[in-house]
């Protein structure tokens, strides 16, 4: 529940609490029921400073000064709650912060009451940090989200909302307020249209505005075509079997949800891709964490930006956090100084202690830059390797770019293609069907296996150039690692 924490401090009679909160109106609607319930028979009493204290005592001068709306609850003797929605910018005044210190020694000796303050920003002065408790309010959970999503979807329609749409819905929204669950179920019930994928699409693009500030986190759009993506059938499975267990409701099981993944090997053989793809299987929003930006000092300090990163993926679960290329942001090398060793340990300590819906992939080329501590057991579920495509992957990544080039593939001689690209690499072999294509364009002449090969003649491949590096990545990932396509043993020269 989230007034589970509020509960606690008051029966713990913390006399001064401040509600760290965005969402103002549903903290005056939790704290109505909780006083309801603690102080029954007593009305809850509101302040802000335009209208005072409602209700306002008898006899009590303007109580919209704050100063005089605080004498005024300490002058009460009667138990009850006193909720102030405008006082944190006034906390700096010393008459103010004596009033409050004054107030915590009489609320003290009078359980059942408390004085509690709600703002968007933490903002306690000194002087009062030793009276005042500090409280963070979580998100909305799942039970408040389906109380106004049930009340918004009979405002529209007389459907019944299956129990099973409104659970994944439910998951979906959870990350936003009830102001954002509020647009959002909105803007879509308007539209009419209410099927499943249309209502996801549009908590994705909320979702996306919640994270729009943090400019270190980028939003990546679903636009990922599962056709797109030849072999990998290792990966591809297991990605498929966990799809069902990454919700709430394996969570409240106590089933073990994944945690991540580190995709590792050769560069240009579809890690990237996969990160995507693990998104939209089990139709959750992928974030893109750019490390970069990070350490670049744009946001202020390194660790303290690093945190608020963590802080934000964690309330926009469920999601995906990708992480491109960690052994440059993560490795805790040279030119990221005691910054990049203490993000470093700050993320594993995360990797153990995150929530459970927010799932990891992380994706790396130089997987020898990894500290040991980082690819142990544990912290991802597992290591995928990715080598270079075999024959029948190949042929299936020829398949579908030539298909996403207005092609079709059974007019190609696929066996020559496959057999003149040996040891390319799938993104060497995406760049030749589209500079084949652009070709077939220029010259008029339907798009056809000689435009590849012409281009296929002078290719360097990677393989090539990079013959020692990939050696060695094979090496480690002998037995280090599961290869990511089926029926794939790592490969030697």
């Amino acid at each position: 529940m989230a007034t589970d924490p509020l509960r606690a401090a008051i029966e713990g009679r913390h006399p001064l609490i401040y509600l760290h909160c965005a969402e103002e109106v549903r903290v005056l609607g939790l704290v109505r029921q909780l006083a309801a319930e603690l102080a029954p028979g007593r009305p809850l009493t509101t302040w802000t400073c335009t209208r005072g204290l409602e209700p306002a005592p008898p006899s009590a001068p303007d109580t919209r000064d704050p100063v005089a709306a605080i004498q005024a609850v300490t002058a009460d003797s009667a138990p009850g709650f006193y909720l102030f929605q405008d006082l944190v910018p006034f906390l700096d005044r010393p008459e103010v912060a004596r009033a409050l210190r004054d107030a915590h020694a009489v609320l003290m000796g009078r359980p059942g009451s408390a004085l509690l303050m709600v703002s968007p920003v933490a903002e306690i002065p000194v002087a009062l940090r030793q009276d005042v408790l500090l409280l963070e309010l979580p998100l909305p959970d799942a039970d408040e989200i389906a109380g106004l999503v049930r009340v918004l979807w009979s405002g529209y329609t007389s459907k019944v909302l299956p129990e099973e749409a409104l659970g994944e819905l439910i998951l979906a929204l959870k990350g936003l307020t009830l102001d954002e669950v509020s647009h959002v179920m909105h803007r879509t019930l308007a539209t009419g249209r209410l099927s499943r994928d249309g209502m996801l699409a549009a908590v994705g693009a909320a979702k996306k505005a919640a994270v729009s500030g943090a400019g270190f986190l980028d939003y990546v759009p679903d636009l990922i075509d599962l056709e797109r993506i030849g072999g990998l059938m290792s990966l591809k499975d297991w990605i498929a079997r966990r799809a069902p267990l990454f919700n709430q409701r394996t969570v409240d099981s106590g089933l073990p949800v994944p945690k991540g993944l580190l995709l590792m090997g050769i560069s240009g053989c579809g890690k990237s891709l996969c990160a995507k793809l693990i998104a939209h299987a089990w139709r959750v929003p992928l974030f893109r964490l750019d490390m970069n930006l990070i350490y670049a000092d744009l946001y202020g300090n390194p660790q303290a930006t690093f945190h608020k990163a963590l802080r934000t993926i964690e309330s926009v679960a469920p999601a995906v956090l990708w992480i491109d290329e960690i052994e440059n942001g993560l490795g805790g090398g040279k030119g990221q100084g005691d910054a990049g060793a203490h993000i470093l340990s700050a993320f594993l300590t995360w990797m153990q202690e995150k929530p459970p819906l927010v799932f990891v992939a992380a994706t790396a080329n130089r997987i020898e830059a990894l500290p040991a501590e980082m690819i142990r057991k544990g912290r991802f579920d597992e290591v995928f390797f990715f080598d270079l495509p075999n024959d029948e992957e190949r042929a299936a990544i020829f398949a579908v770019h030539i298909r996403h080039n207005r092609g079709d593939p059974a007019t190609f001689d696929l066996a020559r293609l496959v057999r003149d690209s040996h040891e390319w690499t799938a993104a060497e072999i995406e760049q030749m069907v589209i500079a084949a294509r652009i070709d077939s364009e220029r010259d008029g002449a339907p798009f056809g296996t000689e435009h590849i090969l012409a281009h296929a003649r002078r290719l360097v491949p990677l393989a090539k150039s990079m013959n020692e590096q990939i050696r060695f990545i094979r090496d480690w990932a002998w037995d280090r690692a599961t290869p990511a396509s089926a029926n794939q043993q790592v490969q030697f020269d």
